[in-house]
């Protein structure tokens, strides 16, 4: 069959823009067009005309379907890019976000040492971890998360991305890190509060792990009293935490190592791109 590469990418964004922005459901056509059918932005702008098949035709509208239920269109192409790379994703996973990605720029802009070590928790996908150990010059990176599954897809990415990080299934709120210190330690864990749910797209709600995103609003600031706790013990001298944070808690958080300001000093919010509060950067 032949195909208008224009027409189709009218006919398909539009298809879509009852569930996104404008802007959100062009750039979406145009990763589920290039996916599927292997059309890239210049074929649409020339309006190419493109022989395929019926059956990658067909698997684009089921794609296409899948969109308008508000399934993200990482977990529908398997992959999802964050920092020049490329990460494999699943449902077991988080989807990298731009935040995040502030956050690991932050990092390897202010360590420009050799020989880091570098612990992330809750890595999911990794993309943190692997980011740090290729951005770093012979950086030593341990990674850790309570999900099995996660651990997974984050070791795929090492080996993929040829990666030498060491992955961990440890239970940050139940178990004890390994006898070892870090130069660094980062972390973005879940600090979504539950009654903050309402306000969240139905794309991240029903599809993205809620243990990875969601914490209980009588403690929504656990994983950080946790990771402050951790770090008086696997911290080096003079090394760092740099963490991810809920804006609505930015205070609160800065509080927790505010606290303890003999052991932690120089606490720093920051604020992201956007001027949210977003995360909190603390020199032991």
């Amino acid at each position: 069959m032949e195909i208008n590469c224009n027409i189709i990418f009218d006919k398909i964004s539009k298809e879509i823009s009852n569930c996104y922005y404008k802007k959100e459901a062009e750039a979406i056509t145009k990763i589920l067009l290039k996916e599927f059918l292997h059309i890239n932005i210049e074929d649409i702008i020339i309006n190419k005309k493109f022989k395929t098949t019926q059956d990658k035709y067909t698997n684009l509208l089921n794609a296409v379907n899948r969109i308008k239920k508000y399934e993200p269109i990482q977990y529908i192409v398997g992959k999802a890019d964050f920092f020049n790379f490329q990460f494999i994703v699943n449902k077991n996973t988080l989807i990298p976000r731009s935040e995040t990605e502030e956050l690991v720029n932050l990092i390897v802009k202010e360590n420009n040492k050799e020989n880091l070590k570098i612990l992330d928790i809750g890595t999911g996908t990794g993309c943190i971890a692997i980011t740090l150990n290729k951005s770093i010059k012979n950086s030593e990176v341990d990674a850790i998360d309570i999900s099995e599954e996660a651990l997974k897809i984050a070791k795929q990415n090492s080996k993929y991305l040829n990666s030498n990080v060491k992955f961990h299934k440890i239970d940050i709120l139940n178990q004890q890190l390994p006898k070892k210190k870090w130069d660094i330690i980062v972390s973005n864990p879940p600090y979504v509060k539950i009654s903050e749910s309402k306000y969240m797209k139905q794309n991240v709600l029903n599809y993205e792990p809620k243990d990875a995103i969601f914490v209980s609003d009588k403690d929504p600031l656990i994983f950080y009293k946790r990771i402050a706790e951790l770090s008086k013990h696997h911290l080096s001298a003079n090394g760092k935490i740099y963490l991810e944070i809920n804006e609505n808690l930015g205070k609160e958080t800065y509080e927790i190592f505010q606290s303890n300001s003999k052991i932690f000093q120089n606490i720093r919010l920051i604020k992201d791109l956007n001027n949210k509060d977003r995360f909190i950067k603390i020199t032991f």
